[in-house]
């Protein structure tokens, strides 16, 4: 994997949020910044909650920095993310529908919006 994550801002988030148990839980953030692929990992490339300052991803939105560098109008790039492996997925998809997965060694910008639990937070017991 080569990418380079970048943390743009950072903001807590007030009121009650709930564990993943469904108990009420204070020290829920989001967090928004940009990933630089600098060279695709074929089969994924790791994004752990740690990576984007959470100790736990509730949710996460990732999307292509620049959709219209599209190498033509016939594909549409997307990136995917699988919350049960932790990583991230570069697609292309075609006109009639085939979807297919970047070559290695690709270069690409994401950005990304993640909510969750804060590293930061204290964890009391």
């Amino acid at each position: 994997m080569a990418s380079d994550i970048k943390i743009r801002f950072r903001s807590f988030l007030p009121g009650g949020g709930f564990d993943s148990a469904g108990a009420a839980k204070q020290g829920k953030t989001r967090v928004v910044g940009s990933i630089g692929v600098t060279s695709y990992t074929v089969g994924g490339e790791a994004l752990a909650p740690m990576d984007v300052g959470l100790s736990v991803i509730d949710a996460i939105t990732l999307r292509i920095g620049d959709e219209t560098g599209a190498p033509t109008g016939k594909h549409k790039r997307d990136v995917l993310y699988s919350q049960n492996v932790d990583k991230f997925y570069l697609t292309n998809t075609t006109a009639v529908g085939n979807v297919s997965e970047y070559a290695a060694a690709a270069t690409e910008t994401i950005e990304f919006v993640a909510e969750g639990d804060s590293a930061a937070d204290v964890e009391l017991t």
